[in-house]
């Protein structure tokens, strides 16, 4: 009687493992992506407060600007991936926040409001400055 062995041939194994390896150099960049955006959505949902406070003194002015107070307010913003003092707003309101770690390290993400037709009012702030274009959040592109 004969016994059969069972088991994979070795090309067999290199057919799997160069599948494998095509998989893994498709997935991880896209993976570095959604992590990128996941950091920038950080910055953007922790100022949401001083998005706030822009609208409510640019309706109190009746033109584009931030107070002193919502200046000084942002100073104090702190985030898993940007440091006290990272984020900063201008007179004319608009948000800028510089990444101190993580994967947009080095990077300054800036929020500028756009006024509504009666110029009264924020309708709506558009995210620049990440490297990628795809890593800025889905709101606000």
């Amino acid at each position: 009687m004969k016994s059969m062995q069972k088991g994979f041939t070795l090309i067999e194994l290199m057919i799997v493992i160069a599948i494998i390896g095509i998989l893994a150099s498709i997935a991880f960049p896209a993976y570095q992506d959604y992590t990128a955006r996941s950091q920038a959505v950080e910055a953007l949902q922790a100022t949401a407060g001083i998005q706030g406070d822009v609208a409510v003194d640019t309706a109190n002015a009746g033109s584009l600007t931030a107070t002193t107070d919502t200046i000084a307010a942002a100073q104090d913003l702190e985030g898993k991936y940007f440091k006290a003092k990272s984020a900063s707003v201008t007179s004319g309101g608009i948000i800028s926040v510089k990444f101190d770690s993580g994967a947009l390290n080095g990077q300054t993400m800036t929020l500028t409001p756009t006024l509504n037709a009666a110029k009264n009012q924020i309708a709506s702030w558009k995210c620049t400055g990440l490297s990628k274009n795809n890593t800025l959040p889905s709101g606000c592109r």
